[in-house]
């Protein structure tokens, strides 16, 4: 089996996605429009809130415990985070353009998983510039 000289060529692999952002070796797609890597900023902005408060075992421990040991009082001491809201990430094109994307984050991991991403993303933008000289 040949293939014939005019075959459309596979399209370039993601190598990275932010929700609706994506990213070649050489091109961001965004819904806004596909441009060259070299010449896009990404910036994010971190809209998260952290709170913390009692968790529901620690106050059971202290109602069953209670009548035994007034140490049991302890357990009010325990705090637990939770992690709630959003990381916005901002792709500027050239001329103007932009798009900007909210990715929704409920815990650190996700979080931290979102920075990775993006700083990855910086590092790709970074090396198709050194690639160019520019």
């Amino acid at each position: 089996m040949t293939l014939a000289h005019g075959a459309p060529q596979q399209p370039a692999p993601f190598l990275v996605s932010l929700s609706n952002i994506h990213a070649t070796q050489h091109h961001v797609v965004t819904p806004g429009g596909t441009w060259p890597i070299a010449e896009v900023n990404v910036s994010t902005a971190d809209q998260t809130q952290v709170t913390t408060h009692t968790p529901a075992w620690a106050i059971v421990m202290v109602v069953l415990f209670i009548w035994f040991f007034l140490l049991s009082l302890l357990f009010l001491l325990a705090r637990e985070s939770r992690i709630a809201g959003y990381i916005t990430v901002t792709v500027w094109g050239p001329g103007g353009q932009s798009y900007v994307e909210n990715i929704p984050v409920a815990d650190e991991v996700q979080r931290m998983d979102v920075f990775n991403r993006v700083t990855y993303l910086q590092s790709l933008i970074g090396q198709e510039r050194h690639r160019l000289g520019r």
